[in-house]
């Protein structure tokens, strides 16, 4: 679904990811690659396969828009590194000239070194286009037109028989998007939906309500 933000053309896709046409960059948030690693560590059944998954969603939004670069407004990795680092190299020997670039997260704390390592650029604060920023973390009053993550917007919907059920949804508020969380191990925040347009993510569509 194509949107106008801040005077720019951006495609909201259903694979939890914007589009940026003008300069061609895939953005994406809230990856947490490692926690489900960390958590089975911690004796909690998590599914072994979550970052391969989130990682071959990833492929094919690269395979569609051939992008010039990856941003990742923060929290790519989860705490301190485990094996899904190695998941991760492997998988990013298939994209060596694709530019891939961080936004600093609360959760990303491994070495500046190990960034370099793996080949992503570090970004420690805001990421400055034209007319937008990328960030981290959403702001109550942005200085300028900011894309972030970090709250994993969804939203509540009833249903017959008094059934609900929570999806996914890219937040769009007055001068800022909120992006859905792009790992499926996440929970979703629901507090915020009233505060702006929501764009839900529901059979591999996007819809708003």
């Amino acid at each position: 679904m194509e949107i106008q933000f801040s005077g720019e053309k951006f495609i909201l896709d259903a694979g939890k990811a914007l589009f940026h046409v003008d300069s061609k960059s895939l953005i994406i948030s809230d990856v947490h690659l490692g926690k489900s690693t960390h958590f089975r560590k911690n004796g909690i059944a998590i599914p072994s396969n979550i970052a391969e998954s989130d990682l071959s969603r990833l492929a094919d939004l690269i395979k569609k828009y051939v992008p010039n670069q990856v941003i990742i407004a923060g929290d790519f990795f989860h705490a301190s590194a485990n094996s899904e680092i190695e998941i991760f190299k492997t998988w990013k020997a298939n994209y060596l000239d694709l530019k891939f670039i961080l936004v600093k997260g609360n959760h990303d704390r491994l070495k500046a070194s190990v960034y370099e390592e793996l080949g992503i650029e570090l970004i420690h604060e805001n990421l400055d286009f034209e007319n937008f920023i990328i960030t981290h973390h959403p702001q109550e009053k942005p200085d300028k037109p900011s894309i972030c993550g970090h709250i994993h917007p969804g939203v509540n919907l009833k249903l017959i028989a008094r059934q609900k059920i929570r999806l996914a949804s890219f937040l769009l508020q007055k001068n800022q998007i909120i992006l859905p969380a792009f790992s499926e191990f996440t929970g979703l925040d629901t507090s915020l939906q009233s505060t702006g347009r929501n764009f839900v993510i529901a059979d591999n569509s996007i819809l708003e309500i």
